[in-house]
């Protein structure tokens, strides 16, 4: 039976995010770890403070919450030497090149690979080494999103569609095996249709998709000015909110998120500072 005094969590003041205190990665059970679904499925995000976590430990834990899945910078510059379920993002260069994923630079609110046709439920993203200040990490609730929608946007956006791009990345770079389009109109290019408002797939409840741009999305359907004066606004309303979880890294710390209902960011760091994270990902259904 499960000791619930040994496994307790404690919601953080943001309604985002839950301490989880008392689990041991060296011994627990599968009452532990459907406690930790329960958790994760209510809250969307969790915390492991000061874990001693190991790579084979983290492999093993992230098994129990899905198949996983290989990061597209996992093929490129993120892959680990031993664990190949692990991305490895990390600011180092080792003989001029990087030795993991992403750098020193600012990432912007997004839900993780969203141009896939079933993206990821979940990540689990460790700290094996961490720069004195910068490399926050920040989430939100795409539920709370949707539901502090006014009315008119909900109904501007329920049973909608959207179209998100897959050629270039954020950063204005070509996708892995994709070729420069032929015609500036991206939704003329190869791209993914998602349901702007999803349901969770194991809670059935509504959240807001908006992926990680709104440049290259658009509202299947609508005049593109239009599109892109709704998409502003569901933006700005989604990231103008107070309740978002600030994630000031220890070493040893884990964070595990919902992708499905929640987005994040990352501030950037001094890059004469090292940081250096492992991260796993579990598959997810096709949103609908």
């Amino acid at each position: 039976m499960l000791d619930k005094q040994r496994l307790r969590a404690v919601q953080h003041e943001s309604n985002v995010c839950a301490d989880i205190e008392g689990f041991d990665f060296d011994n627990y059970t599968q009452q532990d770890i459907d406690e930790v679904r329960r958790y994760w499925l209510q809250y969307g995000v969790l915390r492991f403070k000061k874990t001693s976590m190991t790579d084979a430990q983290q492999v093993a834990f992230s098994r129990h919450f899905g198949e996983f899945v290989i990061h597209p910078k996992q093929l490129q510059e993120g892959g680990h030497p031993t664990h190949k379920e692990i991305l490895v993002i990390s600011n180092v260069m080792t003989d001029g090149k990087p030795s993991g994923a992403m750098g020193n630079s600012e990432a912007t609110w997004h839900t993780d690979t969203w141009f896939y046709e079933r993206p990821p439920a979940g990540a689990i993203l460790r700290a094996v080494a961490v720069p004195p200040s910068g490399g926050d990490t920040y989430f939100l609730s795409s539920y709370h999103a949707y539901e502090t929608l006014p009315e008119a946007l909900k109904k501007a956006v329920d049973g909608r569609q959207i179209f998100f791009q897959n050629v270039y990345d954020k950063t204005g770079k070509l996708r892995l095996g994709k070729s420069a389009p032929k015609t500036r109109d991206f939704r003329e290019w190869s791209g993914m249709v998602h349901p702007l408002v999803r349901l969770h797939g194991e809670t059935g409840r509504k959240a807001l998709y908006l992926g990680g741009t709104a440049e290259g999305a658009w509202i299947v359907g609508m005049p593109l000015d239009e599109s892109e004066s709704l998409l502003a606004e569901l933006w700005e309303h989604t990231t103008s909110t107070s309740e978002v979880f600030v994630q000031q890294w220890d070493v040893g710390d884990i964070m595990m998120w919902d992708n499905r209902c929640t987005m994040h960011r990352r501030d950037g760091f001094d890059p004469n500072s090292i940081r250096i994270m492992h991260r796993t990902t579990t598959s997810g259904e096709r949103p609908v």
